[in-house]
């Protein structure tokens, strides 16, 4: 294990409402590669900050998982999500959402999102793969881990993804991401990140705070604290001849809030 002693940026302080929206390059951007078949963990004042597994994940999972993520492609949806998507309206990335979301201003009850509650059998046949990514996180994080269990015991389990400690997961495809935080998930958690890629190079995942960049790829899984800002590296191929699938797991802090499928159903009726 390989461990990376990582540098903030100078005047991050300032720095960080520069990048937040931005896109970034490695040449501007970067000063540490993380790279190679070595596994690897970033640390920043005593603290893990990342952590990158390589090939951890089986290749029969992947090929289970990969149909479903290619189904659910949705070209241009990314967009939705303003500051990720830079406020720039990109007609092929896509990113969906899958698993179970919380409460919110719009749809003010905890639900199984739209591709979960249309496609139960395809949610089911992800869940090898995503069960062997939290095997993977459990295993080599787990303190932190923890803390996603404590959230668990306080959720009902009908909005956990079945033998995970996650609640949700979002499937990003030929989406390369501007300076953003994941808002809304469970502070001092992290997220897992598999990457399936195929055609071109680049899309490497940018933490700016520290000027590092991770490349990772099939078989891999990085863990990291994406609350903080993070990005993706421009992509380097022709387009339309190459495919990159980024899947993301990671738990909404308010769906402890949320009762049982059941008890929010009737919340709709009683609007």
């Amino acid at each position: 294990m390989k461990t990376i002693n990582l540098i903030e940026h100078p005047k991050w302080f300032y720095q960080k409402v520069r990048v937040l929206q931005q896109f970034l390059d490695l040449s501007a951007a970067v000063h540490t590669y993380v790279d190679g078949p070595e596994d690897a963990v970033g640390m920043s004042d005593g603290q893990i900050q990342f952590k990158v597994l390589r090939n951890r994940i089986d290749h029969e999972l992947e090929k289970q998982a990969l149909p479903v993520c290619r189904f659910v492609y949705e070209p241009g949806s990314a967009a939705k999500r303003l500051v990720a998507a830079g406020y720039v309206v990109d007609p092929k990335a896509s990113s969906v959402v899958i698993g179970y979301f919380e409460r919110h201003r719009h749809q003010p009850y905890g639900r199984p999102t739209a591709f979960t509650y249309k496609y139960p059998e395809l949610f089911k046949q992800m869940q090898p793969y995503m069960q062997a990514v939290d095997r993977v996180y459990r295993e080599e994080l787990p303190e932190i881990y923890a803390v996603q269990q404590a959230a668990v015991a306080k959720t009902k389990p009908c909005w956990i993804i079945p033998g995970t400690a996650s609640t949700t997961g979002t499937i990003n495809q030929d989406w390369q991401t501007a300076c953003h935080p994941d808002e809304g998930n469970l502070p001092g958690a992290f997220s897992a990140l598999t990457c399936m890629a195929s055609g071109l190079t680049g899309g490497e995942l940018i933490f700016p705070r520290w000027g590092v960049a991770i490349q990772w790829g099939y078989g891999d899984v990085l863990l990291g604290n994406f609350h903080e800002l993070h990005c993706n590296a421009p992509f380097v191929g022709e387009p339309g001849t190459f495919e990159r699938i980024t899947c993301v797991f990671y738990f909404r802090e308010k769906m402890i809030l949320c009762g049982t499928q059941a008890e929010e159903r009737d919340r709709v009726k009683m609007m």
